[in-house]
């Protein structure tokens, strides 16, 4: 990919520096001797899903700690052998016996339990293609360092997403021509999604999140899509232990009311879009609502409302807005999922990011390197 580009062109959103996204960002961290509590408070105060450990003694940084990390754990404490005298698994070695309080545990024993999100960092200079490539393999965030000991900023996949949404006017032709490719055509509606009901239980619903490697579950009744468990909901459970006994209803009750308590209003328990969608209609939606992943849903033909809308739903038209400056029209009928639909696929920022790493112009980033360092 050459950046040789003409006297005055805009430079192509993936030949920016990491730095570059990172520059204004507050970097929260978490001593390493913190509680667990105390780093899930961090976690719900900054609406973040993971946090760098910083080890004072040491002045480094020697882990992240991440939901995964607290699921992973919440279940080796429940399969934790405590009463034959049986020294288990590595990683039921790490965690104490399960009478003893989740919170009360230092966060610096369960850094990366899970493995999924370690610590991964890049140099300043590293380009969003790089960075890129890494979150197309799947990680969701690295932490782009200032020096050894110190970090300027945490990239994400949302941020990375949002910034080529906000400068798609230097995009390619391909990629707009992706921009208008319906998810359908696109090929990122799998049809192949991990469901649970309202009445599951968490601890259930966790080992599911895990052994499927997911970060998100469709809350379906009678097939119908009726809310929504992310992982993101799970550092609630380090608060209050009585969710563990709960259902997959309550817990995302239980952070939905303390998400508006925070925010100052209603948080949507669900986001869907129809296989029509087209993919700049999704990333719209994903950026206005700050979501990692939308569900793929379709009408469920022998379900009817029994409140008809004032308008035909074939010229019903609204505009989904991003932070950005663009306004995506809408045909609501086409594009936008319903309450009660039928799940159908999912896609995801790690899905989003690959499609448009494959239509990257310039030569193909090697795809058995690793752009990102894992300290």
């Amino acid at each position: 990919m050459s950046d040789r580009t003409g006297l005055g062109a805009p430079r192509h959103w993936l030949l920016t520096a990491a730095q570059d996204l990172v520059d204004t960002q507050k970097v929260v961290q978490v001593d390493s001797r913190a509680t667990i509590e105390e780093a899930c408070d961090a976690l719900i105060e900054h609406s973040i899903q993971s946090v760098p450990l910083y080890d004072a003694h040491s002045h480094s940084y020697v882990g992240m700690f991440d939901v995964h990390d607290l699921a992973a754990f919440i279940l080796a404490r429940r399969s934790t052998p405590a009463s034959h005298g049986d020294t288990g698994s590595p990683l039921s070695r790490r965690v104490r016996e399960p009478s003893e309080p989740v919170a009360n545990d230092l966060v610096g024993r369960i850094s990366d339990l899970s493995h999924l999100n370690p610590f991964y960092s890049v140099v300043p200079e590293t380009t969003v293609a790089q960075v890129a490539q890494v979150f197309a393999k799947g990680a969701h965030r690295v932490a782009v360092m200032q020096s050894d000991r110190e970090i300027r900023g945490i990239l994400s996949q949302a941020r990375v997403v949002r910034y080529f949404f906000e400068h798609s006017d230097t995009a390619t032709a391909i990629e707009h021509q992706l921009l208008d490719t319906s998810l359908e055509k696109l090929g990122l509606v799998t049809r192949d999604v991990v469901c649970v009901s309202p009445d599951t239980p968490v601890l259930k619903a966790l080992s599911l999140l895990e052994s499927h490697r997911v970060s998100s579950l469709p809350l379906v009744d009678n097939e119908q899509l009726v809310g929504s468990l992310s992982l993101s909901d799970v550092k609630h459970l380090a608060r209050n232990r009585q969710l563990t006994r709960a259902s997959c209803r309550e817990l995302v009750q239980a952070a939905r009311y303390v998400q508006g308590l925070r925010e100052g209003q209603d948080k949507a328990a669900v986001f869907s879009a129809r296989p029509q969608a087209s993919l700049r209609y999704v990333l719209a939606k994903l950026i206005a609502t700050g979501a990692h992943r939308i569900w793929i849903s379709e009408a469920v033909s022998s379900v009817t409302s029994s409140v008809e809308p004032s308008t035909p739903a074939s010229n019903r038209r609204a505009s989904v807005s991003s932070a950005s400056s663009q306004t995506v029209p809408v045909d609501l009928a086409k594009y936008a999922g319903e309450f009660g639909d039928r799940v159908c696929g999912v896609v995801s920022l790690t899905d989003i990011l690959r499609v448009l790493m494959d239509s990257a112009p310039g030569p193909r980033l090697d795809p058995d390197y690793n752009y990102a360092s894992m300290d």
